[in-house]
């Protein structure tokens, strides 16, 4: 096996991403009405029940929600290819190293299998994907990292991601069905909508479309992304490029105007 000399430049899109989720909030922001006594400086701390809902903000809310799982599912991923890649560069050296002994062979297979393993990570995405192959190489359990309800909802902004980013339609029954078969249409989406609905309602005492027009929703995700990823990292030092990209979500304001490290590669 010989070392290859491949050149490239890597930009790391949940960076930007998270670039953009700050004009989006910055206009949450901007419309938020509160509907307590005074007007606080900073509304998204308030109670949400002192804060009025809008129609305006459902958009919004939606493209936040979206960019965010966005960067949260490219941040995991960016970790996990790079920590692959690290082993599979090891491997390849240790495979030169050895090049002349009985288990040559046996480590360059496992240099294709980290490698091909690798390049799956990349290119299939999917947020239940990730989790999988997270416990495949680590052994870590992605939804232990917060408790079951926090869990939850943290699963709950991938369904949201799921319908917002093909641009489908939310439909909820007005009355909860107790019977539905698997061809009953809205039988079938409320079970697609289950969790993130009973989420919503503890947390915002409102129903999903409601909850759309709430100017903490948006808000209300991102500081669970950052619980998320603060008891994921925990103490470990993580490789160089994924070091940034948690940084930045965890240092993350919502609607202000944030600084960024940069990640790019090359």
């Amino acid at each position: 096996m010989e070392r290859n000399s491949y050149k490239y430049i890597q930009m790391n899109t949940s960076t930007y991403l998270l670039k953009a989720c700050d004009e989006v909030a910055l206009q949450i922001r901007k419309k938020a009405k509160f509907s307590g006594e005074g007007y606080p400086d900073y509304i998204f701390t308030e109670k949400y029940s002192d804060i009025k809902l809008s129609p305006v903000l459902i958009g919004l809310n939606l493209i936040y929600i979206n960019q965010l799982a966005a960067v949260l599912e490219g941040s995991l991923r960016a970790l996990l290819c790079e920590v692959m890649q690290i082993d599979a560069g090891r491997i390849g050296e240790l495979s030169i190293s050895r090049k002349v002994e009985d288990d040559y062979t046996a480590i360059c297979r496992a240099y294709s299998i980290t490698a091909k393993y690798r390049d799956d990570v990349e290119f299939k995405g999917g947020w239940d994907n990730l989790k999988r192959q997270y416990k495949e190489v680590f052994g870590k359990n992605i939804d232990s990292v917060l408790d079951k309800e926090k869990s939850s909802g943290l699963n709950s902004i991938f369904t949201l991601r799921n319908v917002a980013a093909h641009g489908t339609s939310i439909v909820t029954p007005k009355e909860k069905l107790e019977d539905g078969g698997e061809s009953d249409y809205l039988f079938k989406w409320q079970r697609k909508l289950q969790g993130l609905s009973i989420y919503i309602k503890k947390e915002f005492d409102l129903e999903l479309l409601d909850a759309l027009q709430h100017p903490s929703l948006s808000y209300h995700f991102t500081e669970l992304v950052k619980e998320f990823v603060k008891g994921f990292r925990g103490s470990s030092k993580l490789p160089t490029n994924s070091q940034v990209l948690f940084n930045n979500i965890e240092n993350y304001s919502f609607g202000y105007r944030n600084n960024f490290e940069s990640s790019m590669v090359g």
